[in-house]
């Protein structure tokens, strides 16, 4: 067997280390280009002009964890808004497991976002049941907790967007029926919400790695 020259391995090293940079190279491209849709994505948020906290962290009532991107404080209750980055045409409905991304003629598939984002809802409702009873009344029953997805602009719905799914440029139109300032937070509702604030802090503290 004949013997590989010290000149072929340099190259195939050099191939490697190449191709490794590239890797390295379409990877931070990759990350900056969420990071610049999530940066966007907030500002929007910013721009609805109401209180909100941002990384939220809840016990699920089942001895797990719900994260919520950002909880919205808006007359009569919540939303509990998640954000989403898929690039590409998109496929989905509020009823179906598994949805679509069509990329370059290859379609992959990811969870409904709702599913998450309706179980969040149920883990503040289950919090304001029993975790934080005892420094709020029964009148938590009507407190309205509205789930809501938005997607960055690098992706389409081209055959509709599901319900309770923005595209995060309208979100501000969505949701305006919801944060109608003709409305106003009560006495009542502010504490809730700095409960939740502050349950959100005690949980993160106490499930540190």
């Amino acid at each position: 067997m004949e013997s590989v020259s010290i000149e072929v391995v340099f190259y195939i090293l050099e191939a490697i280390a190449a191709l490794g940079l590239l890797a390295v190279i379409f990877f931070f491209w990759k990350q900056s280009r969420k990071n610049k849709h999530q940066r966007h994505a907030h500002k929007v948020v910013d721009s609805l002009g109401v209180k909100y906290l941002r990384n939220v962290v809840l016990p699920d009532g089942i001895d797990g964890l719900v994260f919520i991107d950002y909880l919205l404080l808006v007359p009569g209750g919540f939303v509990v808004l998640d954000t989403q980055h898929s690039e590409g045409h998109l496929f989905g409905g509020e009823t179906i497991d598994q949805w679509s991304q069509v990329i370059n003629n290859k379609t992959y598939k990811f969870n409904n976002p709702l599913y998450d984002n309706q179980r969040a809802c149920q883990a503040i409702q289950w919090n304001l049941q029993h975790t934080i009873k005892a420094e709020n009344s029964p009148a938590d029953t009507y407190l309205q907790i509205h789930g809501w997805v938005a997607f960055s602009s690098a992706g389409n719905f081209p055959k509709g967007i599901p319900a309770q799914v923005s595209m995060v440029d309208e979100l501000k139109n969505n949701l305006a029926p919801l944060i109608n300032k003709n409305n106003s937070i009560d006495e009542h509702l502010q504490k809730t919400w700095q409960a939740l604030h502050q349950l959100s802090i005690t949980t993160q503290a106490e499930n540190k790695p």
